[in-house]
This record gives C-alpha cells, structure tokens and sequence, in this order.
C-alpha cells in the first residue's frame, strides 16, 4: 500500500491491491489456526495468534435475518449517523484521499475510567459488488495527525467487515486485530474482546432498523461511498500534508503551511506515539511491535 522512489524518499501511501482484498476476505472463509469461542446458529467468534503480536486477531459472524446488506454497508459507512449510533465514539473525520475506494481518516473513542481514551490514524479501504460488500483498514502514521492530548494512540494491523446477502437478511463477518496500547495485560485485551462482540453486533443492528427513518431526515443524497467521485472534495496526500485539517466539528487541528510556513499541529502530545521504532512495513504499522514485555503487559 505504499510507494518509494528511493531508499531515502518519503513514504506514500497507496490505494489497496486486488491482492490486499482478496487476503482479507480470506480471513473470513478460512478455518486455519482459528479456535472457535462462541458457535451458535445465527453467529459465531474465533480467535487466532497472529506473529509477532501478542494480541490475538478475532473473527466474528453474525446472521441479521431482517437487515438487508445495502443497509448494513450503509450504516458501516455514513460518518453523520456514526456519530447517532456509537456512543464511544469522540471523533471521527477523513484527512485525505487516495482515491475513490481509499482514504486516510482519523477516529477517536471513549474508553471507561480510570483508562486513557484512545484514537486511530487508519488507512481505509472499501468496495461493493452484489456478492459482497468489503472494508477494511490499518493504522498508518501521517504527518498533519501526531498523537493528541489525552488520546492513547491505539493501532490497527488489520481489522474490517464483509457483508453478504443471504436469502433473508444478511451475513457480518468482523476482523479484528487491534492493540490499543498502554499498560494492559495482554490477557485482559483477548477475554475482553470476545465478550464485547455480542454487544456490539446487538448495536449495529438496533442502528440499521433506525437507519432508514433517521436517513430519510438526514443527508437523504449522501452517500458518497457508493459513488465513484466520492472523495473529490477531499485533498490528495499530497496536498493533505500542507492544507488546514479540521476536527468533524470545525475545530482547527492544524494550520495550512502557506499561513504558518511550516508544518505546526495546534495541539500534539507524544503520549503514546506510534514513533520511528516501531516497525513500519509497506506504510503501516505491523504487529511486529505488538509483543509482550517481561510484565506480560503491552506497553508499545
């Protein structure tokens, strides 16, 4: 996902391969080296080591007999109606584009007291077919988003959704392999995720039987990530690294470099930073990092 013209050149990122998509729906019909966890009729949780990490990647199916998958992708998808649906969420906003299925975006979430809130700088991809419809993302680090104060900066090695129709509703399978960083143990990270999947495919799917009265009252005309100009309005990498970056609520986050002449965030902290050492791969963060230290907590 990423180009270099030379050894010492910055790295760009770049839209995802056919290769990239095919691998992660991949993950999704394969048994190897997944453990099953919960095996019910309507869906079902798997996790697997993954190496180099000490976070296990989770896959999960769930069935909605009654949510067509156009409306699921739909709910995935609309930033507007995020913010009605998930209540964790703090903020979440595009910085750039690159190109009509990819973008790079940030996202940031509330996380329960006494633990720190934790944010993402993800490289998104996505594309719908009547078969299937796919996204997915991994965190990648950009030059105009640094880590912010009191944000712990999480990352995503992989993570994402596959929808497909079924005779009546539709299947979710759920990727994820995420390392929210800071101090905790790796043990408490893989128990929890699997308990949190219920809750939160119970979530999507109360927000898709809401979506279609909510959406007729709310931006009815856009949908942009059905439309093959639907990153236009964003900057290109390139311009992103020199244009004003907002927050969703019209906050400034960072000034154009033409006002300040220079690259100045409004606000930055280095609390938890995806840095130089970690280990960055084809421009985005690899799990290489993820390991324990001695006290079994990941501390990245």
């Amino acid at each position: 996902m990423a180009s270099e013209d030379s050894a010492s050149a910055e790295v760009i990122p770049q839209p995802a391969t056919e290769e990239e998509y095919q691998r992660f729906v991949a993950l999704t019909d394969s048994d190897e080296g997944w453990e099953q966890k919960v095996d019910r009729p309507d869906s079902g949780i798997w996790t697997r080591q993954e190496k180099g990490s000490s976070v296990n990647m989770l896959k999960a199916r769930i069935d909605y007999a009654d949510v067509e998958a156009t409306t699921l992708y739909d709910v995935l998808h609309d930033p507007y109606y995020r913010r009605v649906w998930d209540e964790n969420m703090v903020d979440g906003f595009e910085i750039c584009r690159l190109d009509a299925n990819n973008d790079i975006g940030y996202y940031s979430m509330r996380w329960p007291t006494p633990l720190d809130n934790r944010d993402y700088v993800n490289t998104r991809s996505w594309r719908a077919s009547p078969e299937q419809y796919v996204i997915f993302n991994h965190s990648l680090t950009h030059p105009r988003m640094p880590p912010r104060a009191g944000f712990v900066r999480a990352v995503s090695f992989l993570s994402g959704y596959v929808i497909r129709p079924l005779e009546k509703g539709c299947r979710l399978f759920y990727v994820s392999h995420n390392d929210p960083k800071g101090y905790i143990p790796t043990f408490l990270i893989n128990k929890s995720i699997i308990h949190l999947v219920p809750k939160v495919g119970e979530k999507i799917h109360s927000a898709c039987k809401a979506y279609g009265d909510w959406k007729a009252q709310n931006h009815p005309e856009f949908k942009p990530w059905l439309a093959t100009s639907c990153q236009d309005d964003l900057p290109d990498y390139q311009s992103s690294l020199s244009v004003e970056l907002m927050d969703s609520k019209g906050k400034l986050l960072v000034q154009s470099t033409a006002e300040q002449g220079m690259n100045v965030p409004v606000q930055s902290t280095s609390v938890d930073a995806v840095t130089d050492e970690d280990v960055v791969e084809n421009g985005k963060v690899t799990a290489e990092n993820g390991a324990d230290d001695d006290d079994g907590e990941t501390d990245i």
